[in-house]
């Protein structure tokens, strides 16, 4: 069995780009082989070369414009199975103008979450209900990297005898950065760990971060001020886990910017780090529930009290890493490739 997966940013530091790579590793579990093609162009070159029983196209309004119509006509022409997965559902502007071809397209649609099959429903006109489907977020497997915390500590410039908190993922506006760092100057017994990278399309978001806090930015390998230190350094999707393991309690304190609905992947990541996640109550942790704390806003007082109540409870951080490791097997990448896969069945 082959599947056909369109991805437009394969091969470079990108959300949905990760997402296929691990889509495609569970579908390789499952012995089932898969071929990324990026553009209208090489679509109809994979589809001449090699015989598919189905197609998996990632969607995010930003990496398509005048290419979905290629990609969509190159695919009906195919009248292959095909299962959109849209990443992100908006209404508005050009974003919901592309749902007039989406919808037309003949194939399922995939969501993430409850919360984003309503907003995709409230387009005008809607899709239709039928097609909808909600296929969680998948998740990594831990792996042991057999090197201990202190050891990573050391390689990060972390103090070891300190309560740590590591923020990972994309530098970008809504996640609260900058918030978070003043949390953390204000809990001068506890120490920070920010790795923010730089994604190729918001490249200025780590410049506003420091802007923010009127703090120098300094070198992109790591800075350190005060009791945080900053590394904006890409780091392989592989070696994330890593530095996760190095922290004692992982926070994202997204706030909810536009009218997008979406699933943070970083999040679902986190949960195998054998570590507690803390997170804001935004949408993009909606599938989540007693897997994470969650905090009632992204003010640095209230993510402040959060790492208190976390790090003076260790019977709770306990309880939230084994859900959190439970969510993870029933989300294990080759379980949500099975659902594509059956997905496709369908027909």
């Amino acid at each position: 069995m082959r599947i056909l997966l369109v991805c437009p940013s394969w091969g470079r530091p990108c959300g949905i780009a990760c997402y296929t790579r691990n889509l495609r590793g569970g579908l390789e579990a499952l012995g089932v082989a898969g071929d990324v093609a990026t553009g209208p162009g090489s679509v109809r070159r994979f589809l001449a070369e090699q015989k598919y029983d189905g197609v998996l196209l990632q969607h995010e309004y930003g990496l398509y414009y005048f290419n979905l119509l290629g990609v969509l006509g190159a695919l009906g022409k195919s009248g292959l199975p095909l299962a959109i997965t849209m990443h992100n559902t908006d209404l508005g502007g050009w974003m919901g103008a592309q749902h007039l071809f989406l919808f037309q397209a003949g194939a399922k649609l995939v969501v993430h979450s409850r919360e984003a099959r309503e907003n995709l429903l409230q387009s005008a006109p809607p899709p239709d209900e039928s097609s909808l489907r909600i296929i969680p977020m998948g998740c990594l497997v831990y792996r042991d990297w057999g090197v201990s915390p202190e050891e990573v500590r050391a390689e990060l410039d972390l103090p070891q005898q300190r309560f740590t908190v590591g923020f990972f993922g994309f530098a970008a506006a809504h996640k609260g950065i900058a918030n978070l760092v003043r949390a953390l100057q204000s809990l001068p017994e506890v120490s920070g760990y920010i790795q923010a990278s730089i994604h190729p399309v918001n490249p200025g978001a780590v410049d506003e971060v420091y802007r923010e806090l009127n703090l120098p930015r300094g070198k992109p390998e790591g800075n350190t001020h005060g009791n945080v230190v900053f590394s904006h350094l890409p780091v392989p999707d592989d070696r994330l886990g890593y530095r996760q393991g190095a922290v004692d309690l992982i926070v994202l304190p997204y706030s909810r910017h536009g009218t997008s609905v979406s699933t943070s992947m970083q999040a679902c990541d986190s949960l195998v780090a054998r570590r507690p996640v803390m997170t804001s109550d935004a949408v993009y942790f909606s599938g989540l529930e007693r897997e994470v704390w969650k905090i009632a806003d992204c003010r640095p007082e209230t993510i402040a009290t959060g790492i208190r109540k976390l790090r003076d409870d260790a019977d709770l951080c306990r309880d939230l890493v084994a859900r959190a490791g439970v969510y993870a097997q029933r989300n294990a990448w080759p379980r949500v490739a099975g659902a594509y896969l059956d997905l496709l069945a369908e027909g």
